[in-house]
């Protein structure tokens, strides 16, 4: 499965693409430019920034394409993730087919777009009144009924009213295309935001928990409550458990692991004895049950909850 391939379209099909563990690629317009000699044309480039948005919109755009689950679409999202950031590492470039390629720099991700690249994006349709163009054609087959002489100094006023309508219709036209653009791009829009200086990756050790991790979580407490009447307005910082451990030494294993792929993770011990592995998230207390969900896909703990120490 080329996920490189499906990254690439993925990208220019929605100008942007959040991969876990390397972060979010967006399709950036650079204006036209003047070199001295000639004026160039717009041109796009692709950034990439740290952290980003959870969601699962490329894992469903490649379980669509390949008709497979898309559990087994973010597995190999996720593996793929890891090896280019250790291919990355040691030095060497990942290529995205096309476009560019991501290297590692200064300790963050970088991504170098080909010189080649052009992006055109998708022209506007013109809309076409065919009883107005069937109007005119008419009017052009009859004969004048202004005297001969006079012909070259008359105005084709149905030719004017023509364009003036032609162009009402293609401005009306642009605007409701860019409406429906930005409406959609609003529903896609995921509701938990993951804060610029929080990075949430893919774990780079198995995705299911330790075989002797305690079963007993009653000391796990419930979010924070949050007033009906404050509008959900204000987000909180929630520290989410993302393992349970009964030895320290799994527990910093753990946290190392989740640190070299660009986690945040810290350990607490717990109250009943053994110790919990969690990371900080800032969200709106509405949207803390669609991250604990996405979460445990990312990270493979079924019991993701939230403490209240």
């Amino acid at each position: 499965m080329d996920i490189a391939k499906y990254i690439g379209l993925f990208l220019l099909k929605n100008h942007y693409c959040y991969i876990h563990g390397l972060g979010n690629m967006e399709l950036v317009k650079r204006p036209a430019t003047h070199d001295g000699k000639a004026l160039q044309p717009p041109s796009y480039e692709v950034q990439v920034t740290p952290g980003g948005s959870i969601d699962d919109n490329l894992a469903n755009f490649i379980a669509t394409n390949e008709q497979i689950s898309i559990s087994k679409a973010a597995n190999t999202l996720r593996e793929y993730s890891i090896q280019a950031r250790k291919d990355m590492a040691s030095g060497q470039e990942v290529p995205i087919p096309n476009i560019g390629h991501f290297i590692e720099g200064g300790g963050r991700v970088k991504f170098v777009t080909d010189a080649n690249f052009r992006y055109t994006p998708a022209g506007i349709p013109t809309i076409k009144n065919s009883k107005q163009l069937d109007e005119q054609n008419s009017r052009l087959q009859q004969k004048p009924s202004y005297p001969e002489p006079h012909k070259a100094d008359s105005i084709n006023w149905s030719m004017v009213i023509l364009v003036v309508v032609l162009l009402i219709i293609l401005g009306g036209g642009g605007y409701g295309i860019y409406y429906y653009m930005n409406s959609m791009k609003a529903a896609a829009a995921p509701a938990a935001v993951v804060p610029k200086d929080t990075v949430v990756q893919a774990p780079a050790t198995v995705a299911t928990p330790d075989s002797t991790q305690l079963k007993d979580t009653t000391a796990v407490a419930s979010a924070p409550a949050v007033s009906a009447t404050s509008g959900d307005t204000v987000k909180h910082t929630y520290k989410m458990i993302i393992g349970d451990y009964p030895e320290l030494e799994k527990a910093e294993k753990r946290m190392r692991n989740l640190k070299i792929n660009g986690n945040r993770a810290d350990i607490m011990p717990k109250d009943s004895g053994g110790y919990y592995v969690f990371t900080n998230i800032k969200c709106f207390a509405s949207d803390t049950a669609h991250v604990k969900d996405s979460l445990r896909i990312l990270f493979g703990y079924k019991h993701v909850t939230i403490s209240n120490k």
